[in-house]
């Protein structure tokens, strides 16, 4: 009778020992499939970023002189990026994207017409689709390391306004809202050089700002600045 109970004892005992392992087996494999998910150099990965950059004049752009220090680029948005290989990735970010051009008042200047200001500026506030293809580089773990990206941007002109302070006519200051030499839209390429959650980035305007009318110069295009990621 004893051996009996022993052994009903004995088999309980394993039972509720194999139910356990089970429990805890499941547990652990739903761990590493979520964590094998998401991570800075897993499938998927995404972050909130901020942009800071200078527009960038060049001689050419006579007829549209900017000063340059003035004039800039702010940037906030998300990125995402989904890992295709150890080498390559495809994402996109989603941002607001705001750009203020600082006029210098020079005689050749023609944008956006030739009168003499104390202050002019042209601001430009974007909604921006800004898709990529990553070229990752060097070793780094779980981390996002180091990378390229080459890009194309899709900018969207949620508004927009010329501002002119102490004008020939004596007024303090007038704002033009949506002037009409400005466009509803424009788009370009960008590339990123990433070193973990710094990155350096250039934007190129390639379809130009400045509505095709002879009347005017475009803007400068080129824009470069210092970018951050918030993870």
């Amino acid at each position: 009778m004893k051996k009996i109970t022993l052994i009903i004892l004995l088999i309980i005992l394993s039972s509720n020992l194999a139910q356990s392992q089970e429990v805890l087996l499941n547990e652990q494999v739903f761990s590493d499939a979520t964590k094998g998910n998401w991570g800075q150099n897993l499938t998927n990965w995404a972050h909130f970023y901020g942009s800071f950059g200078f527009i960038t004049p060049y001689d050419q752009m006579i007829y549209s002189p900017i000063f340059f220090g003035k004039s800039t680029n702010w940037e906030l948005g998300i990125r995402y990026k989904r890992r295709l290989s150890n080498w390559l990735a495809v994402g996109g970010n989603i941002s607001y994207d705001f750009y203020n051009y600082r006029m210098e008042q020079s005689a050749s200047k023609t944008l956006p017409d030739k009168a003499m200001y104390d202050k002019q500026k042209i601001v430009i506030h974007n909604f921006s689709l800004q898709p990529f293809i990553r070229i990752n580089y060097g070793k780094r773990g779980n981390k996002i390391g180091n990378y390229v990206d080459l890009g194309f941007f899709y900018n969207a002109v949620v508004t927009s306004k010329e501002k002119q302070e102490g004008t020939p006519a004596g007024l303090d200051i007038v704002i033009i809202k949506n002037p009409s030499y400005l466009p509803s839209d424009y788009y370009g390429f960008y590339t990123n050089i990433g070193f973990g959650r710094w990155v350096i980035y250039a934007k190129y305007q390639y379809s130009g700002i400045i509505k095709g009318d002879t009347r005017y110069a475009d803007l400068p295009p080129l824009t470069i600045g210092l970018q951050i990621g918030f993870f």
